[in-house]
């Protein structure tokens, strides 16, 4: 990042006009969009539109969503919306503008002085000071003020200084400084961005050592070697390659700026290869960046790394060496692409939501995730790009979050995976241009959804919100929120009429109210060629449809199955489980009497048992329950018969009567419930969040009146029923209880514990209650949390020894192979104090260990072999006077012992470097 003090280092102070209007190629089927295209202008009326929603003059401080009030962003992410106005204050030629630009950047300074105190580093989160300490140094690039390079020194150099460490992986900063478990991409990246800033300001070569150093162990601890960032690396678990787009953002950061300081080409690499793996794996389909929602710090991530891609865009553009030719003209066709269909699906009022792939005409907005579109406005060069909209294949899943055009809904996550939309109300809606439907046509139509209330209706329509009604869905209510199932119906015209879709088009799904104001969430869809009503595996299968079976009757006003004797069975014609399969099953039954069981066997009574529903005594045929059981994955695949086959307590008739049923897909993991189960790993939920503290990640925001809950799918209690149940708990209220129920939130009750308020939220304690009813064998479990107050935090529990919650954690041993690591690369060397200095990057392997040094002299070695972690990344060579003649040899280790074949390099070449 090149620059002097008091300039901007690689944004450009200007923006290329661009001189021709894009026109959209047309696609059948799909409603005309407008011609996208951007330029000084539309930046400017970017961040003119961001401010007029989000940003707060009298408090200074930016809202977090457009529906204000109190909610304002959080301190972070305030640092990052400060470069982003100041970004846009080096771009804009509007000199009004740019004088309230540079007025507001003083003013973020100030507002978050009033909001959090003038020193931050009381703030555990180390990523969070470095963001400031960043923001800081460009601050100061800008204005000259003194007071931001004081500040950006003084933040960098708390965190480098304290909180740097040599024993944990070799180096590396730690996330939190108030607890040391994890080393993360997104503190130690930034820490090399703010340090080149600091060293292009102060000419302090500290500070470019720091950059050096911090960046030499990301790459290596962090990265795959190849432009893929990894998250963090854990104590517990190790590397955790999880890659996002910020982080991703700060490693071409830092790159780039430690090739502007230093000219070492090697660095530029890592630069295009970090932006290389963006630009092929954190995209759709269409190559348009993911929106990482709901995660708050993630979805507003391609703020950072647009910002960082750009630093890229401009150095390949200053380059004289056209090395990198190819991969800059796909490189900035990429990020006009990605901006300009950002900026063609702005909202009326010229907000673009997060999720570029659609335009969300109304609702809420969120400042984080709206910033990116202003970002890449902002600093990307304009180029001549349109959007485009890939054809979808009708009966595959189409992803409801994948819409084109949208209206009042929000995105949330899924426990299904991937997002939903949520907060539906009627007239909401949600289009999807270019599904395909073939020649043959589709019939039907399946979508995954679920609902706390009585849910709506699914109006399906073609080619526009006016378009032709081609069907209608009802999706019911499922128990909850996170229950889902799916909604299946045929296609029908308004008049009730069968139609068949062909062709191409543009699907509108509008959602109307049956009851309730709040109607489902909706995962995904999809339309089938044939009638999905009774052989959806997924759907709401009516017991009383049976296609035969013995023992039984059909209750002839509502339909259920009653009079149900010992060994009866129901039979279901080509239930349709998929190509993932089934996992569980969930059953609507009554017990007036013992109860007993449902076993489900595929195709045939001799067939293989996939699973076994326990009914308990429920009390009366009129108290009906949702009770849920495991299946057997590996066998509910494909089409089969399905045969439920009743079993009496005690060979007794009458075990219960069976409504409906309907396959789950969600994968259990087994859980040993006389382990220790860490509460967050929870498979759904609702109610709570999450937070860290003390070294632990629990549940919290616990508050009774809300009705929370959690899920674990599955626990394995094995032959022996436990006999009491233990929780690790804190409260600063008076606590609750906490239930825990079996097979369904209505299910058996096994364990009610008493928590008692422990003096602070933070204070855990122990609390244990005695099973109530012996249970053995796996199981679903919920935990109940009840109270009439804010309740408690969750971190643990136990059927087990209480003993195990303080017990240290075990470090996993790394799984044996005999695959050798991979070898270092870009070795330097310099002369220091009588010594050469050696620094290199890699070997990249997870499971490496160490890095074995040696010199020869004509083939011959000197002294003894040097053996280095990985991660340390630099050793000392006794000086020689003669290199000539001269090499060093690195091989790497890894921890089941397997060594590389070794990189040798000739030390009189290295110093001449």
């Amino acid at each position: 990042m090149k620059g002097n003090p008091g300039k901007r280092s690689l944004l450009r102070l200007t923006a290329l006009p661009l001189i021709m209007a894009l026109l959209l190629t047309s696609v059948i089927g799909a409603a005309p969009v407008r011609a996208a295209s951007f330029g000084p202008a539309d930046a400017d009326a970017a961040i003119k539109a961001f401010n007029a929603k989000f940003w707060d003059p009298q408090a200074k401080y930016f809202w977090a969503n457009s529906n204000r009030g109190d909610n304002y962003q959080s301190f972070w992410v305030e640092a990052e919306l400060w470069e982003m106005v100041m970004d846009a204050y080096l771009n804009t030629s509007d000199p009004k503008l740019k004088a309230e630009l540079r007025t507001q950047i003083d003013d973020i300074f100030d507002g978050t002085v009033a909001k959090h105190g003038e020193d931050w580093t009381n703030n555990p989160f180390n990523d969070d000071i470095m963001w400031w300490a960043m923001g800081s140094a460009r601050a100061y690039q800008i204005t000259g003020e003194a007071r931001y390079l004081e500040k950006a020194k003084y933040y960098f150099d708390f965190v480098y200084d304290t909180q740097w460490d040599d024993e944990f992986a070799g180096g590396g900063i730690w996330w939190l400084n108030s607890e040391h478990n994890t080393k993360n991409a997104c503190i130690n990246f930034p820490a090399a961005q703010a340090a080149v800033f600091l060293y292009e300001i102060t000419g302090d070569r500290h500070y470019l050592e720091a950059a050096t150093r911090i960046f030499s162990w990301g790459k290596t601890m962090l990265t795959d070697g190849n432009g893929k960032v990894f998250d963090r690396i854990e104590l517990e678990r190790g590397p955790v390659p999880d890659s996002t787009h910020y982080n991703q953002g700060t490693f071409v950061g830092a790159a780039v700026g430690l090739y502007r300081a230093t000219g070492d080409e090697t660095y530029l690499e890592d630069a295009v290869k970090g932006a290389r793996f963006t630009m092929d794996r954190l995209v759709d389909d269409n190559r348009l960046l993911n929106y990482e929602g709901p995660n708050g710090d993630l979805k507003g991530g391609k703020t950072i790394l647009i910002r960082n891609l750009a630093y890229l865009q401009q150095t390949l553009d200053d380059l004289d060496d056209r090395a990198y030719d190819d991969f800059e003209r796909e490189f900035d066709a990429w990020l006009a692409f990605n901006t300009a269909t950002a900026w063609s699906h702005r909202g009326e009022e010229g907000i673009v939501d997060g999720n570029w792939v659609g335009q969300l005409l109304s609702g809420t907005y969120e400042s984080w995730s709206s910033a990116g579109a202003v970002q890449a406005l902002t600093v990307v060069e304009p180029q001549e790009a349109a959007p485009r909209y890939p054809v979808r294949n009708a009966y595959s899943r189409i992803e409801a979050e994948k819409y084109n055009i949208g209206k009042g809904f929000v995105l949330e996550g899924s426990p299904e995976g991937t997002l939903q939309l949520g907060g539906i109300r009627s007239g909401h809606f949600a289009a999807y241009k270019n599904v395909d439907f073939g020649t043959d046509g589709a019939i039907g139509f399946i979508a995954r959804a679920a609902s706390g209330t009585g849910g709506g209706n699914i109006d399906i329509r073609l080619d526009g919100l006016d378009g032709p009604r081609v069907g209608t869905v009802r999706v019911e209510g499922t128990g909850g929120w996170h229950q889902f199932i799916d909604a299946v119906g045929v296609l029908e015209d308004e008049q009730g009429n069968p139609v068949t879709v062909t062709g191409t088009h543009d699907v509108y799904l509008v959602f109307n109210q049956v009851n309730d104001e709040y109607l489902f969430n909706l995962n995904w869809f999809r339309f089938t060629e044939n009638d999905p009503r009774q052989t959806d595996a997924y759907a709401k299968l009516r017991a009383g449809q049976l296609d035969g079976g013995s023992g039984l009757s059909v209750n002839a006003e509502h339909g259920y199955l009653e009079g149900i004797a010992d060994g009866a069975h129901a039979i279901y014609r080509d239930i349709d489980f998929g190509s993932s399969g089934a996992s569980g099953v969930t059953m609507r039954v009554s017990s007036g009497h013992k109860g007993g069981s449902i076993e489900v066997k595929l195709d045939s009574l001799d067939g293989p048992t996939v699973g076994v529903a326990r009914i308990p005594a429920l009390g009366g045929w009129d108290d009906w329950v949702d009770l849920m059981a495991l299946v057997d994955g590996e066998q509910a695949v494909g089409i089969h018969d399905v045969y439920l086959v009743f079993h009496g307590t005690d060979g007794q008739d009458y075990p219960c009567n069976l409504d409906w049923f309907n396959f789950t897909t969600v994968k259990g993991t087994g859980r040993d419930a006389f382990g220790k189960l860490e509460a967050e790993h929870y498979t759904i939920g609702n109610g709570f969040g999450t937070e860290q503290g003390g070294g632990q990640t629990y549940l919290a925001g616990l508050f009774g009146p809300n009705q929370p809950y959690a899920m674990y799918n599955y626990v394995d209690f094995g032959d022996t029923s436990p006999e009491q149940f233990h929780v690790h708990a804190a409260s600063d209220t008076g606590g609750g209880t906490i239930e825990v129920r079996i097979d369904s939130m209505n299910g058996p009750l096994i364990a009610a514990a008493k928590v008692d308020g422990t003096g602070g939220w933070h204070n855990f304690e122990v609390f244990s209650a005695n099973i109530a009813t012996p249970v053995t064998g796996k199981h679903i479990v919920f935990l109940i949390f009840k109270g009439s107050d804010w309740l408690y935090n969750l971190d643990k529990f136990t059927f087990g020894d209480p003993a195990l919650f303080t017990a240290p954690t075990t470090l996993p041993a790394p799984v044996p192979d005999d695959v050798p690591p991979g070898e270092v690369e870009n070795v330097r060397a310099l002369r220091e104090n009588g010594h050469i200095r050696l620094y290199w990057d890699g070997p990249y392997d997870m499971d490496g260990k160490l890095v074995q040094i040696r010199l020869f002299k004509n083939k011959k070695q000197v002294g003894d072999t040097l053996e280095v972690r990985r991660g340390i990344q630099t050793a000392l060579l006794p000086e020689v006077r003669n290199p000539r003649n001269h090499t060093v040899t690195f091989t790497a280790v890894d921890h089941s012992g397997n060594v590389s074949k070794g990189h040798t390099v000739r030390l009189d070449d290295l110093i001449k470097k």
